[in-house]
């Protein structure tokens, strides 16, 4: 489960992480508490919202009442905003950026750190990945250690006791709140040397929610379905957009297949763009239905199908599968696994398509097959 910013201060506050003030703006009333200038910061679950316009210096109550407004309005991949915060505007010196996400590949939980702020930290970790610390901390934080590493940087003594300071308790809170991810962004050094987190973003592991309590401040509005979701609901599928950036679109039949998918893609440093489950009674028209839709997604360049003939017919599904790429002509990529009744006539339709096929592999081989068409590879026909 996703937090906003507001609930994410809160949280780091419960663990003894100095924050700024966080002034929650509703209606036309201005909140005691609130000096100028001021920054107003939307709250809403997406990233890049400097860049939308959603976070703004005010230096008056009129500016104040027009900007919120003005930000009210606005809305992020989807996403739409939940509420406006008045921050206090600090003397900042300098930005660090401190964090902890999982690690799926690899199975550990890892702090990041840099001292050199204001990159977006994908960006630095792609093109200058000598900036960001990454620390393991699996089996919790060891100061010594990260003092050790951390020495690169050259911060001063002082300035790194903070640091580990910070880390330390961003690292039991991580744990104590099953958080997948959590991050300070920025970890501001004000002018008077003092460290403060001036951000948040928390995310908790949505299997551990029964024993978290209930961290939200602000009610959460329906996120707004894309024309994906909608085209999908209307043809009986079952479509849900992962991750904006996710460059892997995945069409499953059943659930638990495509869990398995998306959790082995993850695995291996894939990143998928939505789950589509094909549900029961899967007909040639229903496939063909789910490949327009994936082929038709813009933010998505490989396709990997992953389905099962029991009651179904392989065949149906090939066809469908291959009429939609053969009128709609987007020629991405396509890995296939289909097992099952009548699959020999499927793989000779997917065979005519020039599609990649893991015949009598497994989904693990499947997406060992895409991740290489990925990096480059040239082989298209593989069965096993």
């Amino acid at each position: 489960m996703d937090y906003l910013e507001i609930e994410g201060k809160a949280q780091l506050r419960r663990f003894g992480i100095p924050t700024n003030d966080s002034i929650l703006l509703d209606g036309d009333e201005i909140p005691e508490g609130i000096h100028f200038p001021c920054v107003l910061k939307g709250q809403i679950l997406a990233g890049h919202r400097g860049q939308h316009g959603a976070v703004k210096v005010v230096k008056s109550e009129e500016e104040l009442r027009e900007t919120k407004k003005a930000i009210e309005q606005i809305s992020i991949n989807g996403h739409v905003m939940e509420g406006v915060i008045a921050c206090n505007f600090l003397p900042i010196a300098e930005e660090y950026y401190l964090g902890l996400t999982l690690d799926v590949k690899n199975r550990a939980m890892m702090l990041l750190f840099t001292p050199f702020g204001g990159m977006e930290i994908e960006d630095l970790a792609e093109n200058e990945p000598e900036k960001l610390l990454k620390f393991d901390c699996t089996g919790g934080f060891d100061a010594e250690a990260f003092r050790t590493v951390a020495a690169k940087f050259n911060l001063a003594e002082a300035r790194m006791n903070q640091v580990i300071t910070f880390a330390e308790k961003l690292t039991v809170a991580c744990f104590e709140l099953d958080a997948t991810t959590i991050e300070i962004n920025p970890l501001a050094v004000l002018e008077d040397g003092s460290l403060m987190a001036i951000d948040s973003k928390l995310v908790i592991d949505d299997n551990s929610l029964y024993r978290q309590g209930d961290y939200t401040l602000l009610p959460k509005t329906a996120q707004k379905k894309s024309k994906q979701e909608e085209d999908a609901k209307a043809h009986d599928l079952t479509y849900i957009e992962l991750d904006p950036e996710g460059d892997i679109g995945t069409m499953a039949g059943g659930a638990g297949i495509g869990m398995a998918t998306m959790d082995t893609i993850r695995h291996y440093g894939g990143r998928v763009n939505n789950f589509l489950d094909l549900g029961g009674g899967v007909t040639a028209e229903k496939t063909y239905q789910a490949m327009r839709i994936l082929l038709q997604n813009k933010e998505t360049d490989y396709i990997l199908v992953n389905v099962f003939g029991g009651i179904n017919n392989c065949a149906d599904m090939a066809e469908g599968i291959a009429r939609a790429y053969t009128e709609l002509g987007i020629k991405k990529p396509v890995i296939v696994k289909s097992r099952g009744f009548n699959q020999e006539q499927g793989w000779e339709i997917y065979e005519k398509l020039g599609f990649a096929q893991t015949k009598y592999g497994t989904t693990d081989e499947a997406v060992q097959q895409l991740m290489k068409l990925k990096g480059g590879g040239t082989e298209n026909e593989h069965s096993n």
